[in-house]
């Protein structure tokens, strides 16, 4: 497998190939050099030799590759990181001596010929680059050190064979490429070399063969019907007369194989363990029954709730459903109707969550006080800046991370406002 020199070794195997080429074609001294220059540094004033420059100016991931595993490193089971796959974008700019149009498109014929005679990069050829098995002879076109990086690179030992195939640039592309080096344009052929696989660093993940499918190697089980074989919930209802989730009162959850849950778990984004609710009432194999326990530290917003069910003395756990926690407004205090106005809420709200006052249409931010410790602020009596609100009585609601207040008496019909839910805004 290929590794991080790979794409020096390319490189190096363009230079090989043109150099061989140039050599069997236009005999020896014509081609007097190869570069592997940016384009405005291949061509150097006063310098007059006859010249190809291989310039890289893309790389790309080639998507054929990128999410494959590597044959013969992963096997069935492990895990491991695919290689980085890249197909490699060259362009071969030919330059004749004093800058004779003639002798470079010469040249530039001679390297095209060459590329097309070898439209893959061989192991052989490879080999015949390097010379040091028995039966190639080094022609002396490459220095030691690249020898050597092409050596290292374990270019030859590549799965996947390397393609060299013209890549057709427009006009204005290869105008583009050649005016961002603020450079004059030369007669030139752009290239796409592809695939090159450069193995990852990171080891694959190998965890033993399995011995036996579940207890006496019984292996997956299944069973008819459309009743779920395992715990496993459907929904999230209030109880009669209720019409709200909020702390202290119920909530009821249906499903399938319950009748041996024991604890009921309660996640927020906002605490760092559920609150576990072990209060279960009226439980069957499609009912619980469980009350928000008020002593817990609650706080408004979303939660997911999971049943942990006892099974042939193992623990299985449902699949999560969400409910609000519907914050409530316990107060409203409002002195001298001047620009501060306080609400107490239950339950709390921690510091990161969003909290808005609601008056209206128009939504108040609630700014968090600055912390005096590396606790977390819990916070029940909030106080917002009312000046801007324009005069008047306003309905009260408080939105937590999405989740508002409900200001409505739902035992009288129709349903009416609360009145302690209500603050008139202005000066008396």
């Amino acid at each position: 497998m290929s590794n991080s020199q790979a794409i020096a070794g390319v490189t190096i195997m363009l230079e090989f190939l043109i150099k061989e080429g140039a050599l069997q074609e236009l005999g020896s001294g014509t081609l007097e050099i190869v570069t592997t220059k940016p384009l405005d540094e291949a061509r150097k004033e006063g310098q007059e030799k006859n010249q190809i420059n291989i310039f890289l100016y893309q790389t790309n991931p080639n998507s054929a590759w990128r999410n494959l595993d590597m044959p013969n490193k992963v096997k069935p089971g492990e895990t491991g990181k695919p290689p980085l796959a890249l197909n490699l974008y060259y362009l071969i700019t030919a330059y004749g001596k004093d800058n004779e149009d003639t002798e470079s498109q010469t040249l530039l014929g001679v390297a095209m010929r060459v590329l097309h005679d070898h439209p893959l990069i061989r192991s052989y050829d490879i080999d015949r680059a390097i010379a040091k098995k028995p039966g190639f002879i080094d022609l002396g076109l490459l220095d030691e050190s690249k020898k050597k990086l092409l050596e290292d690179s374990n270019l030859a030992n590549q799965i996947e064979r390397i393609s060299v195939t013209p890549n057709n640039l427009s006009l204005e592309e290869i105008s583009k490429l050649w005016g961002t080096f603020h450079t004059q344009y030369r007669i030139s052929a752009a290239y796409k070399v592809s695939v090159v696989l450069i193995e990852s660093q990171i080891p694959v993940k190998t965890p033993l063969p399995v011995l036996s499918r579940g207890a006496d190697d019984r292996g997956p089980g299944s069973q008819t019907g459309t009743i779920p074989p395992l715990p496993s919930l459907t929904a999230i209802k209030l109880p009669q007369n209720q019409f709200y989730f909020t702390v202290g009162k119920d909530l009821i959850l249906e499903g399938y194989n319950l009748e041996n849950s024991k604890e009921v778990h309660c996640g927020h984004p906002y605490l760092e363990n559920p609150i576990v609710l072990t209060n279960l009432k009226d439980v069957s194999a499609t009912q619980i029954r469980v009350t928000l326990d008020g002593s817990m530290q609650w706080l408004a917003g979303f939660y997911t709730v999971t049943v942990h069910v006892q099974e042939s003395g193992r623990t299985r756990i449902t699949n999560s459903m969400t409910f609000p926690l519907v914050p409530e407004v316990t107060a409203i205090t409002y002195p001298d109707r001047g620009n501060r106005l306080t609400l107490t809420c239950n339950p709390a709200v921690k510091e990161g969550q969003e909290v808005a006052l609601l008056l209206g249409d128009l939504a108040i931010p609630y700014q968090f006080p600055t912390p005096q410790s590396q606790d977390p602020i819990l916070e029940k009596n909030l106080t917002f800046n009312v000046s801007n609100v324009t005069p008047g009585t306003y309905v009260v609601r408080l939105r937590v991370d999405g989740v508002d207040s409900v200001p409505i008496d739902f035992t009288k019909q129709p349903p009416e406002f609360k009145e302690d839910q209500k603050v008139t805004i202005g000066k008396s």
